[in-house]
């Protein structure tokens, strides 16, 4: 015990002597800077009176913008280029129906806007109806797609004259023409018909008047396009094709293939820098046809079509951009259904459009719509009375 408390003894006097320290703790870091979202969120949540008229005046002043950019483009005028004599010099090509109220309305419009147009004129009455015209740029170009070679030397003269300089009146400077486009208007619609009461000579007319005509014309001009670069618009309704309706195979099958065409031909031309525009239509005003339906009595529909000053504007747009689009939906419904068509299934298609009836339809091809194509390459025709 004497020698425990002489050690007790010890520590004391030990401890009592030095003062005790105890471990020391590290102070804790700093935190880190604010970030700056961080910022911008204590800032907008201390200013909430401000942020709200600065969201408030960037949503008008964009919407007032886009309004105003949107009327400057729709009111701006849209002419083609002159020579320094004032000669038109921008050339248009056209091919499709020649009395068609669509592609009729086009060329005019295009006449109108500038452009020196040739209109693809198969047959006689072709070339008899542009002239009845009476449009001095309006000129047809006569294409005889039954005789390859006479339509080569015909594509061949209009090679050469764009190739040479022309003069507008006596003393005026030189100028060459340039090929801006081919425009492309196949007429694919036709009268609703089941597939049994098709025949296979309508077949063959309907196909060889909507899918072999455009095909053939755009053969021909091909060499014209690359060397001038001009550009190419395929301008095709897309509205019961997009549906896949039913009594409408004519329709959508020349539609398939002249897509199937189009986009193969992109694909060759993006090599040389050349872009095919692919229009899809929807529903236009046509004013010549607005007439008729209203002499016939017929309705005008629920929902106004598009103005088809909205066709032409877009048209010459495509013609004269440095970059045009490769695919394009113009008109009421262009769009729409051309979604619908891909998303819903058509159970909903067929319900939509009141399928279950069978309404009494004529049957067979619109003759009106194939006689303005006489005169184009033919289809084998299938002999029903050949035996194998």
């Amino acid at each position: 015990e004497a020698h425990f408390d002489s050690v007790a003894s010890s520590l004391r006097h030990q401890f009592s002597n030095q003062p005790l320290q105890l471990p020391t703790r590290r102070p804790p870091p700093p935190p880190p800077p604010p970030t700056t979202y961080r910022q911008i969120e204590r800032w907008l949540s201390k200013h909430k009176a401000l942020t709200a008229a600065i969201v408030a005046f960037a949503v008008t002043g964009s919407v007032a913008s886009y309004i105003y950019m949107r009327s400057q483009k729709l009111h701006r005028k849209r002419r083609a280029g002159k020579s320094a004599s004032g000669a038109r010099t921008d050339i248009v090509v056209v091919a499709g129906a020649v009395a068609n109220p669509l592609t009729t309305a086009l060329y005019l419009e295009l006449e109108r806007r500038g452009f020196v147009v040739y209109v693809v004129a198969n047959t006689a009455e072709d070339e008899r109806y542009l002239r009845s015209q009476s449009r001095a740029d309006l000129i047809p170009l006569p294409l005889d797609l039954v005789d390859p070679f006479k339509a080569e030397g015909q594509t061949m003269r209009f090679r050469t004259m764009l190739t040479r300089p022309r003069v507008a009146f006596e003393g005026a400077e030189p100028h060459r023409l340039h090929f801006k486009g081919l425009v492309l208007v196949p007429d694919t619609q036709s009268s609703p018909a089941r597939v049994e009461h098709i025949s296979s000579e309508e077949w063959s007319d309907a196909l060889n008047a909507k899918v072999l005509n455009t095909i053939a014309t755009t053969q021909l001009l091909l060499p014209a396009v690359v060397e001038n670069k001009a550009k190419i618009l395929l301008l095709t309704p897309s509205v019961a094709p997009a549906l896949r309706l039913p009594q409408h195979s004519i329709e959508s099958t020349a539609y398939g293939a002249l897509q199937g065409f189009s986009s193969s031909l992109a694909a060759e031309l993006e090599q040389d820098a050349i872009t095919l525009s692919h229009l899809k239509l929807g529903n236009f005003d046509i004013p010549m046809v607005t007439a008729r339906q209203k002499r016939e009595g017929i309705p005008p529909p629920r929902l106004r079509p598009t103005p088809l000053r909205q066709l032409h504007d877009t048209v010459f747009d495509e013609l004269v951009a440095k970059r045009p689009h490769t695919r394009l939906h113009i008109g009421r419904g262009s769009r729409t259904y051309d979604l619908i068509g891909s998303m819903a299934p058509p159970s909903f298609i067929a319900w939509m459009m009141g399928a279950g009836t069978r309404p009494s339809l004529a049957r067979g091809t619109s003759d009106e719509s194939l006689s303005r194509s006489a005169g184009s390459l033919t289809w084998e025709r299938v002999d029903e009375n050949e035996e194998a």
